[in-house]
């Protein structure tokens, strides 16, 4: 018997293989047999126990052998051996396969519905948490709980990495009371590690340190800092007490390592100790550094000394112009000469300038009166 198959249909079956539709009539109408038999054998069983009925009850049934002898004498008996309990299997497994799909959606919506209300609590506990990792202000007596907050927002700006807010800042703890504002920066100091924030601290101190009569031990302790910024901070505040002990503090670091050091001392000396600078200031015209020399000349042509005369003469050869013009300068107002010297004229007319300061200074050395030393 030729048999011709003009379409084969694919069956979504597990792990059978595709039949022609004249056979998948023939399995379909087999099942449907066997359905009604498995009914007529047990018709008061339940579904649910359809699975784990006893085996030897089914195995007895008459009609079974007779439908797998039908079976074994068709053409093609290899589909039916797996179609059989495959389509049983399929009907008990199918309502398992939704039940643990369900559950974890549910514990999943469990777990995270609670957990939104968890962000305002964070949010509140922030600043606690700030300030309690801030501990500058622990024994500062405050006037006001008020004014307990606002340092406390200020004090923790204060330590920023932004130079802005810092400056900010401090401009803010200025305004607290007077002891909220020491004992405060005091204790920021104590702790600071920082060399810019440890300099701003000292020049914020140095401002009142006089006023207030804050003890000179705050800022001697940064003398020997490793920083220079940090020694001139030091220095500015020391020298603002004006007194015999500020005064030993700076004259005992004329000879710094920095020459930035060196001359910040001499400023801060013309402008505490006036007159009482004048023996540094005229031996820093005779510094290495450029600088010190330029404001050495500048300070001795302020206190006009007539013992400066014959240095500032030299200096007007200076390698550094800036030096020979603060010189020239200085000149002119301990003499009141002018031999039109100028830095931007040719040497020629330099040397000419120079040369007649020396043969003026030469007729008039005599004439002017011996400072005491």
């Amino acid at each position: 018997m030729q048999m011709v198959y003009e379409k084969r249909v694919i069956m979504p079956t597990r792990g059978l293989l595709a039949v022609p539709n004249d056979f998948a009539r023939f399995l379909g109408s087999t099942v449907r047999s066997l359905e009604k038999e498995f009914k007529y054998l047990s018709p008061s069983s339940r579904p649910a126990r359809a699975a784990s009925a006893p085996v030897a009850a089914v195995k007895p049934a008459a009609p079974k052998p007779c439908f797998f002898k039908n079976l074994l004498s068709m053409p093609c008996a290899k589909p039916v051996k797996v179609a059989a309990p495959v389509i049983p299997a399929v009907a008990v497994e199918a309502p398992k396969a939704s039940l643990p799909t369900v559950a974890p959606i549910i514990r999943h919506i469990d777990v995270v519905a609670p957990a939104a209300p968890v962000a305002p609590v964070a949010e509140v506990a922030a600043p606690a948490r700030i300030v309690s990792q801030d501990n500058v202000l622990q024994g500062v007596q405050f006037a006001s709980k008020s004014e307990q907050v606002r340092a406390e927002i200020y004090f923790r700006d204060l330590r920023s990495s932004s130079k802005v807010q810092r400056m900010e800042a401090l401009g803010e703890i200025k305004k607290l009371s007077r002891p909220t504002m020491i004992a405060g920066l005091r204790q920021v100091l104590a702790s600071e590690q920082d060399a810019l924030q440890t300099i701003e601290i000292l020049n914020a101190l140095g401002a009142i340190g006089a006023e207030t009569r804050l003890p000179k031990q705050l800022f001697t302790d940064y003398l020997s800092h490793g920083d220079t910024g940090v020694r001139l901070a030091a220095l500015r505040a020391i020298s603002k007490y004006n007194d015999e002990e500020a005064f030993g503090y700076l004259t005992s670091l004329i000879k710094d390592k920095n020459h930035e050091v060196r001359r910040q001392i001499l400023n801060c000396l013309c402008w505490s100790f006036s007159e009482r600078c004048l023996p540094f200031a005229l031996k820093s015209l005779h510094d290495i550094d450029p600088g010190v020399r330029k404001s050495a000349a500048g300070i001795v042509g302020t206190l006009r000394s007539h013992m400066a005369i014959s240095a500032l003469i030299s200096l007007l050869s200076d390698p550094s112009d800036e030096v020979q013009e603060s010189a020239s300068a200085a000149l002119k107002k301990i003499t009141k000469e002018d031999f039109d010297f100028k830095v931007s004229a040719s040497k020629k007319a330099k040397d000419d300038a120079i040369e007649g300061w020396r043969y003026w200074w030469r007729d008039h050395q005599t004439s002017f009166g011996r400072e005491k030393k």
